[in-house]
């Protein structure tokens, strides 16, 4: 399945993700999540069904967190736990890890690291300065997929050739270790926010990126 969606749209939808594994949410991002600006991001996809499936998952699986711990506050503080114990290495050598070379090699700073560097760095690319996190970190490969998409909406001429870099990238890259990371966040977040956030990248990776006869 293939989605046509804005490149503008796509680098809005992908940058979110990115953030959703770059780091924990607080309060505040809780608090706009269960207002309207979660429900204009389902709005806003309404076009692609499956996409705004999974962010109405999302939204779903937030408000529970958010009805059993009582505030945004509390809330924050349950979904930061749970980042750590999937994200952080805090649930063992087994946990959600999100690195490529983890399912590559079975350890991080490996070949996959170094593919995502230097694809980084042929696009005039780099990691937020603060975030100390290797290239083929999820999030930051989500990151550099939505400034390319960014790129692409602002520069009709190099449109296509900036498409195809994104497209090389997550196939190559990205969808490969994609399906073993969300099944182990499928099976360890009780949650379901970041097992629905898995789902959804999964998702919008494939909608986007695979090829039309796969």
């Amino acid at each position: 399945m293939t989605v046509i969606l804005a490149a503008t749209d796509r680098a809005h939808l992908l940058d979110w993700l990115a953030s959703v594994f770059l780091r924990e949410p607080d309060a505040a991002a809780i608090a706009a999540l269960r207002g309207p600006l979660g429900q204009r991001a389902v709005t806003d996809l309404a076009e692609a069904p499956a996409l705004a499936g999974g962010v109405e998952a999302m939204l779903d699986a937030l408000r529970a967190v958010h009805r059993d711990a009582g505030s945004d506050a509390d809330a924050a503080l349950a979904l930061s736990a749970r980042f750590g114990t999937l994200f952080l290495g805090a649930g063992g050598p087994d946990a959600a890890h999100p690195y490529a070379s983890v399912y590559e090699e079975g350890r991080t700073h490996g070949a996959a690291t170094d593919r995502a560097r230097a694809v980084l760095d042929a696009h005039n690319l780099s990691v937020a300065e603060g975030t100390a996190e290797p290239a083929d970190h999820f999030g930051i490969m989500l990151g550099a997929l939505a400034e390319l998409s960014r790129r692409e909406a602002a520069d009709a001429a190099r449109a296509s050739s900036l498409f195809a870099a994104q497209a090389a990238f997550a196939r190559a890259d990205v969808a490969p270790w994609l399906t073993p990371f969300r099944e182990r966040v499928d099976r360890d977040d009780p949650t379901g926010y970041y097992a629905a956030a898995a789902r959804l990248a999964e998702t919008a990776v494939a909608a986007f990126y695979a090829r039309e006869t796969d």
